[in-house]
């Protein structure tokens, strides 16, 4: 007969085994504990919420990510994250509670992405909000929990990497630029380093073919023609579209001209004034350009980089408030203690997440192959809250750890966190199994993790087994042993043996094999 095909785990989606639990779940519970000790309570939310959560928090560049589905008539998604899920218990269930409030949350979260190392479409975070509270002293606050969790957990080698949205999006929104190209080129600020400025032009060429002359035109020039054409082009730039449509009309009846197309004439005169609303964006989006790439390379040490900024603000007008309140979050930061990690500003962070309202800032460590890996990332969203129902203005900041990439750049080779020796019980004989199981109990009230060997082997054989589970010690029942009250306790390192009574075995294992650890 034929065997059953093998089904396999879907594409990201992995087991994880013992040694790998053990450790993730020591991660998990050493930076509850810190997160506790810092005042912020653990709650447990749905790992299924509505589609709708997750569309008005990031709007639709989220859709394509999501496990998604219909039942019964309704969207629901697996949580690609767990702010969003905090903010939506916030708004319904705490909104009566004294602010601000601080919260912890761990879980596995669903992202349909490209699976790559340490990124898989399920995956635990681990994090932190703090709801309620404005401010550079808040955003310390946030800071340094997330530096100080890592540095519990003995992680070296940390970078913290700070940023501000209001320092991009301000001069953006300043320019008077579309929505939707403003939106494109938050979302391409990272492009600009990783694939070039040339790179992001091309594909904003590809999408707003009307936006000529990206990469030569000088910023402010106008359109080619006559100064009349051209006074005309800009009253109609300076209309509404329905009036502008109505003005065009206009002007061609009254000439008795007729557009003599296939297409419809509301859609040729909606064409033309699209390129010339396009020929207006063009130079707007130059010098979005231009700032960006300088923006880019505003990245080191905070001090340094807050000087040469101070400069670029000058330079475009820009207004340094934003520069202002990190200085003044990095002065708080020192309050708090040593933060044993180096600081760096980066004025072109951007976390492709719009939804950021002020500080951003990731984390990051360097693996043992020598690349950069982050570990974490949060910042400030005051408008969520209310984007997400909220009675009133609340602000809001937080962060998230990836557990996998923490755990990744730990010794893996590290006992679990249980801290406490693996003993392994060998019954010599069936009738030694009751007697074994006794001591087992007795070991386990210590809380040590205690395995009694099940199957007939001989004495052998059960050693080597022991030895491969990793046993720090092995206890040994014969006939002889238990009339006697007594077992062979075998250290599995020394590989030294002892006799000895069986009432003192449960001090014996915990003192000697834990005072070892």
């Amino acid at each position: 007969m034929p065997s059953a095909e093998k089904i396999t785990a879907l594409r990201g989606m992995r087991d994880v085994f013992s040694a790998e639990y053990a450790q993730r779940r020591g991660i998990q519970a050493q930076l509850e504990g810190h997160l506790l000790r810092h005042a912020y309570v653990p709650i447990e939310l749905p790992i299924l919420e509505n589609t709708e959560l997750y569309l008005r928090k990031s709007g639709e560049d989220i859709a394509s990510r999501l496990y998604e589905f219909d039942f019964k008539s309704r969207r629901i998604a697996l949580r690609p994250e767990l702010t969003a899920s905090i903010l939506r218990a916030y708004v319904e269930h705490l909104q009566d509670e004294p602010l601000p409030l601080r919260i912890q949350y761990a879980g596995p979260v669903f992202r349909y992405e490209k699976p790559q190392h340490n990124r898989f479409r399920q995956f635990t975070v681990a994090g932190a909000e703090l709801l309620g509270a404005a401010g550079p002293l808040a955003d310390a606050e946030i800071l340094y929990l997330a530096c100080s969790g890592l540095a519990a957990l003995g992680v070296g080698r940390r970078r913290l990497v700070v940023g501000h949205s209001e320092i991009l999006e301000g001069f953006l929104t300043s320019l008077g630029l579309r929505r939707q190209l403003l939106n494109y080129l938050l979302r391409n600020m990272e492009n600009i380093r990783k694939r070039g400025m040339d790179a992001v032009i091309a594909s904003l060429r590809d999408l707003y073919p009307d936006l000529d002359g990206l990469a030569t035109a000088e910023a402010g020039s106008r359109p080619a023609g006559d100064f009349k054409s051209r006074q005309l082009i800009d009253l109609l730039r300076e209309m509404s579209d329905g009036e502008a449509h109505q003005a065009i009309t206009d002007f061609l009846h009254s000439l008795n001209i007729r557009i003599d197309t296939n297409r419809d004439e509301d859609e040729v005169i909606d064409r033309l004034l699209h390129k010339i609303r396009e020929d207006e964006q063009a130079p707007k989006v130059r010098a979005a350009l231009e700032y960006m790439r300088k923006l880019s390379d505003l990245t080191g040490p905070a001090g340094e980089i807050l000087g040469r900024a101070r400069d670029l603000f000058a330079e475009y007008d820009v207004n340094p408030g934003a520069l202002d309140t990190l200085e003044a979050t990095f002065l708080q930061l020192g309050l708090f203690g040593e933060l044993d990690a180096d600081i760096h500003l980066d004025l072109g962070l951007n976390r492709g997440l719009h939804y950021y309202t002020g500080l951003m800032f990731e984390i990051h460590c360097v693996g043992e192959s020598g690349e950069d890996i982050q570990l974490c990332g949060g910042g400030r969203y005051d408008k969520l809250i209310s984007i997400l129902g909220g009675n009133e203005p609340t602000p809001a900041a937080g962060f998230a750890y990836g557990i996998e990439r923490v755990a990744s750049v730990l010794n893996t080779g590290a006992r679990p966190s249980l801290n406490r020796p693996n003993v392994y019980v060998i019954p010599v004989a069936e009738g030694e199994i009751a007697y074994c199981l006794q001591l087992a109990n007795s070991l386990r009230a210590r809380r040590l993790v205690v395995e009694v060997g099940l199957d007939e082997r001989n004495l052998r054989r059960s050693l080597k087994h022991a030895d491969r589970k990793g046993a720090d010690a092995v206890v040994i029942v014969g006939e002889r042993e238990r009339e006697g009250g007594q077992v062979v306790l075998r250290d599995m390192r020394s590989r030294q043996e002892m006799t000895v009574a069986l009432d003192d075995v449960p001090d014996l294992v915990t003192r000697v094999f834990t005072d070892d650890d």
